[in-house]
C-alpha cells in the first residue's frame, strides 16, 4: 500500500495548492534576546491563514512548512508601510516578520540587524517546539531583507545568523557601521532593487556600493527605470517628506513600482527559498525581456541541472517493464533511453513531465540498460546527463498468479472510503495496460458484483454502488493476471 498511500498524499496536497492564494493572518510577539540583556523585540507577523484576521489558524495541510522573511524597516518609518510586502509574500506561503524597533531619530543599526537574525533563529527555533503556535509550520529556508535603513541593517544581520538562505533588499542604505563593508562577508545569495529616480538614497553611495561589495554565490541587482526611493513603500508621510528636499521625482507610479518588485521578489524567493527551478528561468527570461528595468547579474552556478533521482525499473515482465524515477520542480521535461546490454545503438524518447514510462515488446531473458535526463528549461537548452545506467533483466516467462500482498508497487490495492454507506471505489495501483479484474463477494462467498478493465495508468478509481446490499462485512477481490489480492470493505 505504499504507493498508494503516496499517491492519496500528493492528491491531497495537489487539491490543496488550487486552493491558493492563502489568507493572511497576523499575530504580533514581543521576542526577548537574552544575549543583549534581555532585549524586546517586539515583533508583526503575518503568516498563511486558514482564513483572514489575528491569531487565526496557521494554513498548510500535514508537512507544509512555510520560509520565513525578516523585514526591516525604513528611517522613521513604521512597518505599517510595508503591508505592500506581506500582501505580497504571505498569500504565496511566506512568513515575513516585521521588528519593530529602532524606529526613532538615532537608531543602533546593530542593534537592528541583531534584532532581524534573532527574530528569524526564534521563529525557526518556534517551528520545532511542541505546542508553540508555529509548530511544524516552519521552513529551514528564510530570508532577510529591507527597505532602506532596513535594507543596510538586513546586510548587517547576515553575519549574526549563518543559517539565513538568502539576503534582498529594496534601495538599502549605507549604515554605520558600514553595509557595504558588511557586504564583503554576505556569500548567500542576494538580490538588490534599485529606483532609478531615487535622490533620497543615489545608487552609486548606497543600493549600487552595496551590490558591487557582495560576495555572494548568486547575486542579482534590479533597477527600476523612474521608481523613486519611497515608493517602495507603500504611502509615508516621513519617507514622501525627505523626498521633498531633493529630485528627481518619481517618473512612474507606486502601484507600477511594486508590481516590479513583487514580481521578481516572488520568482527569486519561489527559487532560493523552495526550490522551484522554473521560477529562476522565469525570472531570466522576463528580466531579459522586460525594458522598464536594467539589471546586472553575476551568478558563476546559479544551480545544478542534474540527473533525475530515485531511478528504478518496476514491474519487469519477459516483455516488458515500468522505467520510474523521483519528480521534482526543477524539471521542465524528461528524455529516456534505452538499449539491449551490449548494444551501441540507444533508443530515446521524450516523455513530457511524466516520471514513469512503460517499456513494451522486449525480449524475454534479456538484459537491458537505461538512463533518464532531465530538462531543466522549456527552451531545451539547458538538460542534465542521463546519468549512471541502470540495468534490468527481462523474465523468460511472465510468473504464474499469485495470492498476496506485495510490496510497493505490484499491485497496490485500496478502498475509498471504507466503511462505506454503498457507494465507493477501489483504487488500484498497477502496472500500465493491465487487465484488471475486481470482483465482490458477501461474508458467505456469494459474488455480487465484477467489472474488468484494461488500465491506461498506473492508477486507476473504479466505482461501485453497493446501495441497497445489506450491512455487513465484503470482500474485494483484485487480480491483474500476476497477482491477486483481497480487500475487506465494511458496509454501514
Amino acid at each position: 500500500m505504499k504507493s498508494l498511500a503516496l499517491f492519496l498524499t500528493l492528491l491531497t496536497v495537489s487539491l490543496y495548492t488550487v486552493a491558493q492564494p492563502y489568507a493572511i493572518g497576523s499575530t504580533t510577539i514581543t521576542f526577548i534576546d537574552p544575549s543583549r540583556s534581555n532585549r524586546a523585540i517586539e515583533t508583526d507577523i503575518y503568516y498563511p491563514a486558514l482564513s483572514a484576521g489575528s491569531n487565526t489558524a496557521i494554513a498548510g495541510v500535514a508537512g507544509d512548512r512555510f520560509p520565513v522573511v525578516a523585514f526591516g524597516h525604513g528611517f522613521v518609518m513604521t512597518v505599517d508601510a510595508y503591508q505592500n510586502i506581506w500582501s505580497a509574500l504571505v498569500p504565496n506561503g511566506y512568513i515575513v516578520a516585521l521588528p519593530k524597533t529602532e524606529g526613532g531619530l538615532l537608531p543602533s543599526h546593530t542593534n537592528f540587524g541583531r534584532d532581524l537574525a534573532f527574530v528569524i533563529s526564534e521563529l525557526q527555533q518556534a517551528g520545532s517546539t511542541s505546542g508553540n503556535f508555529f509548530f511544524k509550520k516552519i521552513a529551514k529556508t528564510s530570508a532577510v531583507m529591507g527597505h532602506s535603513m532596513g535594507g543596510g541593517a538586513a546586510t548587517l544581520a547576515v553575519q549574526y545568523n549563518p543559517a539565513i538562505t538568502a539576503h534582498a533588499g529594496l534601495a538599502p542604505a549605507e549604515t554605520n557601521p558600514s553595509a557595504s563593508a558588511a557586504a564583503q562577508g554576505v556569500t548567500i545569495p542576494s538580490l538588490i532593487f534599485a529606483g532609478g529616480n531615487d535622490c533620497v538614497t543615489p545608487a552609486a553611495q548606497h543600493s549600487r556600493l552595496i551590490y558591487d561589495n557582495l560576495s555572494s554565490s548568486c547575486k542579482t541587482y534590479i533597477n527600476i527605470t523612474g521608481g523613486s526611493h519611497c515608493q517602495f513603500a507603500n504611502s509615508n508621510f516621513n519617507c514622501s517628506f525627505g523626498e521633498l528636499t531633493c529630485s528627481p521625482s518619481a517618473a512612474i507610479s507606486r502601484a507600477v513600482q511594486q508590481a516590479k518588485v513583487n514580481q521578481y521578489l516572488l520568482q527569486w524567493f519561489d527559487f532560493r527559498l523552495k526550490g522551484d527551478c522554473q521560477d529562476w528561468y522565469s525570472l531570466q527570461g522576463d528580466l531579459s525581456a522586460d525594458a522598464s528595468v536594467t539589471f546586472s547579474q553575476t551568478c558563476p552556478v546559479a544551480f545544478s541541472c542534474t540527473p533525475p533521482e530515485g531511478r528504478r525499473t518496476n514491474w519487469i515482465r519477459a516483455r516488458s517493464a515500468v522505467l520510474k524515477w523521483n519528480p521534482t520542480t526543477c524539471y521542465e521535461s524528461y528524455e529516456i533511453r534505452w538499449r539491449q546490454a551490449g548494444t551501441t545503438t540507444w533508443t530515446n524518447v521524450n516523455v513530457g513531465t511524466a516520471n514513469t514510462y512503460y517499456l513494451r515488446y522486449l525480449t524475454p531473458g534479456t538484459t537491458y540498460e537505461w538512463g533518464v535526463r532531465g530538462y531543466c528549461d522549456a527552451a531545451g537548452t539547458q538538460f542534465s546527463t542521463f546519468g549512471p545506467l541502470q540495468t534490468f533483466t527481462t523474465l523468460l516467462t511472465n510468473p504464474p498468479a499469485r495470492i498476496g500482498d506485495p510490496e510497493d508497487s505490484e499491485l497496490n490495492v485500496g478502498i475509498i472510503p471504507n466503511p462505506a454507506n454503498g457507494i465507493f471505489e477501489v483504487r488500484v495501483n498497477s502496472m500500465p495496460e493491465s487487465e484488471l479484474s475486481v470482483q465482490i463477494y458477501n461474508a458467505i462467498g456469494k459474488l455480487i458484483q465484477s467489472k474488468s478493465i484494461v488500465t491506461e495508468s498506473e492508477i486507476q478509481n473504479i466505482s461501485f454502488d453497493l446501495t441497497g446490499q445489506s450491512s455487513g462485512l465484503y470482500f474485494i477481490r483484485v487480480s491483474d493476471g500476476d497477482y491477486l489480492v483481497t480487500r475487506k470493505l465494511l458496509l454501514q
